[in-house]
C-alpha cells in the first residue's frame, strides 16, 4: 500500500514536474517568439533607418552638389560683374581720352586758324598796309629806267626801256643784268620763266632781291646766270656763278629777317604766295 502511495506520489510529482516543464517550455517558446518578433521588428527598423540614412545622405550629397554649383555660378557671376566693371572703366577712360583728343584737335585747329588769320593779316599788310606795293613798284621802275639810261642805253635820246613792254618786271631785271655787265665786264645772263598773276608785292621783293644777289656775286665771278621761276605758289630766285677757275661762287645770304613773305635759300630767296588767285 505504501508503495502504491509512493508510486502515486512519484507519478503526481513527475506529472507536476512535466506540467511545469511543459509550461516553462511554452513560456520559453512564447518568449522566444516574442523575442524573435522584437528582433524582426528591430531589424526592420534598422533597415528602415539605414534606408532613411542613405536617403538623407543622398539628399545631403545632392544639396552639396547644388551648393557647389550655386557657389560656382555665384563666383562666375561675380567674375562677370568684375569684368563688366573693368570694361566700363576702360570705356570711360577711352571716352575721356577720346574727349581729350577731340579737345586737343579742336585746339590745334583753332591755333591753325589763328596762324592762317595772322598770315593773311601780314600778307594784307605787305600789299595794302603802311607800305603800298604799287607805290614802291613805280619808284623801282623809275630807278631801273634811270639805271638803264645812264649805264645801258645806246644814247641819251633812246626811248625808255619800259615803253611798249608787256612785262615791266622782266625789263627791269634785264636792266640790272645789263648794267652789271657794263660795269664789271663779266658775263651776266637771265633765265626767267614767270607765269601770269605775279603780285606787285612779290614783284618788288623779287626785283630788290635780284639786285642785291647780282651785285654781290658779279664782282667775284666770271659768269653769272640769274634764274627766276615758279614753284607752286612761290617765286624762286637763284644766282648761279662761277669764277675764272670754274669754281662755284655762292652769294652772301641776304640779311632778311624771318618772314612769312620770303625765305633766304643757299643760292638766293624764295618769295612765298607770289601769285594772285593761285592756291
Amino acid at each position: 500500500m505504501v508503495v502504491v502511495v509512493v508510486v502515486v506520489v512519484v507519478v503526481v510529482v513527475l506529472g507536476a514536474l512535466l506540467v511545469a516543464a511543459i509550461g516553462v517550455a511554452v513560456v520559453s517558446r512564447n518568449r522566444l517568439t516574442a523575442q524573435e518578433a522584437l528582433t524582426a521588428a528591430a531589424e526592420q527598423r534598422l533597415v528602415a533607418s539605414e534606408a532613411d540614412i542613405r536617403s538623407q545622405a543622398a539628399d545631403l550629397e545632392q544639396a552639396t552638389k547644388e551648393r557647389v554649383a550655386a557657389d560656382g555660378l555665384a563666383t562666375e557671376r561675380a567674375e562677370q560683374a568684375r569684368l563688366a566693371e573693368e570694361r566700363a572703366a576702360t570705356i570711360a577712360a577711352e571716352a575721356v581720352t577720346e574727349s581729350d583728343a577731340r579737345r586737343r584737335a579742336d585746339e590745334r585747329a583753332e591755333e591753325a586758324e589763328a596762324a592762317i588769320a595772322s598770315y593773311r593779316k601780314e600778307a594784307a599788310a605787305s600789299t595794302t598796309g603802311g607800305v603800298a606795293a604799287d607805290v614802291l613798284w613805280i619808284l623801282e621802275q623809275a630807278r631801273s629806267e634811270r639805271t638803264w639810261r645812264f649805264s645801258v642805253a645806246p644814247g641819251p635820246d633812246s626811248p625808255s626801256v619800259f615803253a611798249g613792254t608787256s612785262d615791266p618786271f622782266l625789263a627791269a631785271l634785264q636792266v640790272e643784268l645789263d648794267a652789271a655787265r657794263e660795269d664789271v665786264g663779266a658775263v651776266v645772263e637771265l633765265d626767267a620763266e614767270i607765269p601770269d598773276g605775279l603780285t606787285l608785292a612779290a614783284t618788288v621783293l623779287a626785283l630788290r632781291a635780284a639786285q642785291e644777289l647780282v651785285a654781290d656775286v658779279v664782282r667775284r665771278s666770271e659768269q653769272t646766270t640769274l634764274h627766276i621761276g615758279a614753284d607752286g605758289t612761290d617765286l624762286v630766285i637763284d644766282v648761279e656763278s662761277i669764277d675764272e677757275d670754274g669754281e662755284a661762287v655762292l652769294p652772301t645770304p641776304l640779311p632778311i629777317p624771318a618772314s612769312t613773305a620770303v625765305t633766304v635759300t643757299p643760292k638766293g630767296v624764295r618769295v612765298h604766295h607770289a601769285f594772285a588767285g593761285v592756291s
